[in-house]
């Protein structure tokens, strides 16, 4: 089977699909126009939106399936969705999320504010519709996403966040560390709810001895040497749902702290083994973390259950 993905590479996530499908005995190409700081390079082919253009044709001639990412196909205006879908072939649309997320379902859904998606509610509403119209299966990461999307494809698929574990060595937190190191990584302040972190850092510091990083405008394998030497990873704490952060974090054998909406845990595996904090909650939680270094060693040492089969609903 002859697999295309593009246009969007979001956190990493196309490149370990295509490394997956290729192992799997697929050929795949990856096709990526969005560029930033964090440099993912692997398994994809790094380009922009007039150079895909060229080659639209022959890339839809010559796959069987095309999974599009983010709310995006290979041409900005969308004209090579009617044309792709009328050759017969299988297309499909992953979600990623703030491609999906209108204002009106985030304050029926979440708790906390988040901040405004790419698009207006009306824009994501049509772009939805015209989608649907041509694609039948959509793909999200989880449970958070999929009330922004179910109600216009015919079939929503969760497929959880990919990580390639072998290649992490995990690195437990000690039982014996009276001095933990705390981690948060913001690519997006206003998303990760990065000012409460800190609100709740500076406050735990009158009370308890940590070293605290915060982890910005670095590329990713930077990123991934700082992770390495972490105790506890602080995720997002805002939109009711784990990242690529916790998953790589876990990997590692690190402490996740994030707020996951009691809802969205309600589908995922009994085992997770992520400590769950809101921003009101989140001075408490990482106190109790930081006065007890032998949880924090069994807690690192759990096996993430967030990687199962995939569910189409």
């Amino acid at each position: 089977m002859r697999i295309v993905h593009a246009p969007t590479e979001i956190a990493g996530q196309m490149g370990i699909l295509c490394h997956g499908l290729r192992k799997a005995g697929m050929e795949v190409n990856g096709y990526n126009w969005f560029h930033s700081y964090i440099g993912y390079k692997e398994n994809i082919m790094n380009t922009d939106a007039y150079e895909l253009a060229k080659i639209v044709d022959p890339i839809i001639q010559h796959c069987d399936v095309i999974h599009y990412h983010n709310g995006n196909t290979m041409v900005a205006n969308y004209n090579d969705l009617p044309y792709a879908a009328n050759t017969g072939k299988k297309l499909v649309m992953h979600h990623w999320g703030n491609d999906v997320r209108t204002s009106k379902w985030v304050k029926e859904l979440n708790p906390y504010p988040l901040p405004s998606s790419y698009l207006s509610d009306e824009s994501i509403h049509h772009q939805l519709v015209f989608f649907s119209r041509y694609i039948d299966t959509a793909i999200v990461q989880d449970y958070e996403v999929y009330p922004y999307v179910r109600d216009y494809y015919k079939n929503v698929c969760v497929l959880p966040l990919a990580c390639r574990t072998e290649r992490f060595t995990p690195v437990f937190p000690s039982p014996d560390n009276l001095h933990p190191i705390i981690i948060h990584a913001p690519t997006n302040r206003e998303f990760k709810g990065s000012a409460h972190v800190e609100r709740a850092i500076e406050q735990v510091k009158k009370e308890s001895q940590f070293t605290y990083i915060a982890i910005e405008k670095m590329s990713h394998q930077q990123a991934l040497q700082a992770y390495s030497a972490a105790d506890i990873i602080i995720d997002q704490i805002m939109c009711g749902s784990y990242g690529v952060l916790s998953v790589e974090a876990m990997a590692l054998g690190k402490v996740v702290v994030a707020f996951i909406r009691e809802d969205v845990r309600k589908e995922m595996p009994e085992d997770l083994p992520i400590v769950i904090a809101n921003q009101d909650t989140l001075h408490d939680v990482l106190k109790y973390l930081i006065m007890n270094p032998e949880l924090r060693h069994e807690i690192g040492k759990k096996k993430p259950g967030v990687c199962r089969e995939v569910s189409c609903c």
